[in-house]
């Protein structure tokens, strides 16, 4: 496993960050194409615990979870007697003021945080990823430019509680790192020149590559960043990248998906095909900037972390095909994100 350090700051961490969205049967945040049966919840449940081990095993050292993902008890199991636990740094996800709240409140980032030590047996919460969708947007306003004007107007009278809450904490040492989660490349910006966040996360991926120029200016002021979703929910993986093969009953079918399948067809017109696949080249793709600190990336079984880790070999894509693939994108349109809501 490599390593990279988080901006300037001491904090290292794998290049794969354990995503655990999604890796147990009761996944809040999955839609699924029909009902399953127990015993098809059990076997999840038990592929889910040993793709967890096995990245923990290969040196992972980051997961990033939400007390709201209905996964972390499977990690509550699995870290209470770990040898490993002390060794992880933990990512949380902290809402507020949430999509049509009216305020802040600071009640919330300290109980995320104290419910994250207990769940997660440890000492301490590397980074707190700040997701403010509100206030007054409702969820269709989300990537919106009304939403995201009102998200930003709101920064300075959201960040002063905030900011003394999370310092509390940090000086409790139960915390390290504020980072935020913008939505837009506006808002990103807007949150960076607050200077109250140490880096951010957010999407990038072969299709949603919008935060290269904030890649750039992270690496110059030596903030960190955590790549989102470089898979793009499993689309970007020899399994799905051929839209055509999948079985009629797969979510990609849904006209959600359109676009981005479109825009796919011209980017693989682009840029050829990648000798080792795709599953391999997307990971490799969202690597390839060295402001990039970590990708969070989902694994439901043994075989796709050993797909991942496969791909962190240190052999990326250079500069011209991240600007190429932007410029593609640019040119093309990028498809609205608020049409994945449930998909």
């Amino acid at each position: 496993m490599r390593y990279r350090q988080f901006g300037n700051t001491d904090l290292e961490l794998s290049e794969l960050c354990f995503g655990a969205m999604r890796f147990t049967s009761t996944a809040d945040h999955v839609t699924l194409p029909g009902e399953r049966s127990q015993a098809e919840a059990e076997q999840q449940n038990r592929e889910g615990r040993r793709a967890l081990e096995a990245a923990l095993g290969a040196g992972v050292n980051c997961i990033h979870s939400s007390g709201d993902y209905g996964t972390r008890w499977m990690l509550s199991e699995i870290l209470a007697e770990h040898p490993k636990r002390h060794d992880i740094h933990h990512v949380i996800k902290m809402t507020t003021p949430d999509y049509e709240e009216g305020h802040v409140d600071p009640r919330v980032l300290r109980d995320s945080v104290e419910e994250a030590l207990r769940d997660l047996h440890t000492d301490r919460i590397a980074i707190v990823q700040h997701l403010q969708r509100g206030p007054h947007v409702p969820k269709a306003e989300a990537y919106a430019a009304e939403g995201d004007a009102r998200r930003i107007a709101a920064l300075p009278e959201i960040l002063e509680p905030l900011q003394d809450t999370f310092e509390a904490l940090k000086r409790e040492g139960k915390v390290g790192h504020f980072i935020t989660f913008p939505h837009t490349m506006g808002y990103a910006e807007a949150a960076l020149d607050t200077g109250a966040y140490a880096g951010v996360a957010h999407f990038f991926n072969v299709i949603e590559p919008e935060a290269l120029p904030i890649l750039d200016r992270l690496e110059h002021e030596g903030r960190g960043f955590l790549a989102i979703r470089p898979l793009l929910q499993g689309m970007l993986t020899d399994k799905r990248v051929q839209r055509d093969g999948l079985p009629a009953d797969d979510l990609k079918h849904r006209a959600g998906w359109d676009s981005r399948y479109a825009l796919l067809e011209k980017i693989r017109a682009s840029i050829g095909e990648p000798d080792a696949g795709w599953t391999n080249f997307a990971l490799k793709f969202a690597l390839a900037h060295p402001a990039v600190t970590s990708l969070v990336v989902s694994a439901n079984n043994e075989r796709q972390v050993e797909a991942m880790l496969a791909a962190c070999d240190g052999n990326y894509p250079d500069r011209e095909m991240l600007d190429r693939v932007y410029a593609l994108v640019e040119e093309v349109g990028m498809p609205p994100k608020a049409d994945l809501f449930g998909l």
